[in-house]
C-alpha cells in the first residue's frame, strides 16, 4: 500500500439475516416469486461488498406445471440446496443472500460479496457436493447493487 493509500472500509459487525418479504410477478406466461432480503437494504451498496454473485439451476418438474415453478418435492430439496449454499458462502460476513427468484423453470439465488475470490473457491467447492440438480454461477461487480435495488421493488 502507498503512503497514502486508503484502507477499505471494515465489514459491518454483522450481516443481515432478514427480515425477508416475497413479492409476486409474471414471467412470460408463468409466475415469478421473489424473496427479498429487505434487511439487507441496511448494506446495500457497502464498498466491501461490491461483487454481486448469482447462482441458478433449471427445475426439473416444471415441464408438467405451467405456472413455471417446481413442484413441492422438488422445492424442498431447493429450500436445502439454498441453506446449504447460503451457510457455504456466507462464511465470516464474506458473502450475503440478498434474493431468492423462482420462475420460468429456473430457481436463482443472488448473493452480494466482500471477497469475490473466496467466494468463487467456496462456490467451486459447493457446486461439485449438489447432486440433486446442477448449478452454474457467476461473480460480477455490481458497487451499485443494481440487482437487488431492480428486484426488490414491489
Amino acid at each position: 500500500m502507498g503512503l497514502f493509500s486508503r484502507k477499505p472500509p471494515p465489514l459491518p459487525d454483522a450481516l443481515p439475516s432478514g427480515p425477508w418479504a416475497i413479492l409476486h410477478g409474471k414471467q412470460g406466461d408463468g409466475v415469478m416469486i421473489i424473496r427479498v432480503n429487505t434487511g439487507a437494504q441496511a448494506i446495500a451498496g457497502h464498498p466491501r461488498f461490491d461483487h454481486r454473485a448469482g447462482f441458478a439451476t433449471r427445475c426439473a418438474t416444471t415441464t408438467a406445471n405451467p405456472t413455471g415453478l417446481p413442484s413441492v418435492e422438488e422445492n424442498a430439496e431447493l429450500q436445502q440446496v439454498e441453506e446449504r449454499l447460503d451457510e457455504a458462502l456466507r462464511g465470516d460476513r464474506e458473502a450475503l443472500m440478498v434474493l431468492a427468484i423462482t420462475g420460468g423453470g429456473v430457481k436463482e439465488w443472488v448473493f452480494y460479496t466482500a471477497d469475490p475470490e473466496s467466494t468463487k473457491r467456496r462456490a467451486l467447492e459447493f457446486v461439485k457436493t449438489v447432486t440433486s440438480h446442477k448449478l452454474q454461477f457467476y461473480i460480477k461487480p455490481d458497487p451499485g447493487w443494481e440487482a437487488y435495488r431492480q428486484l426488490s421493488q414491489p
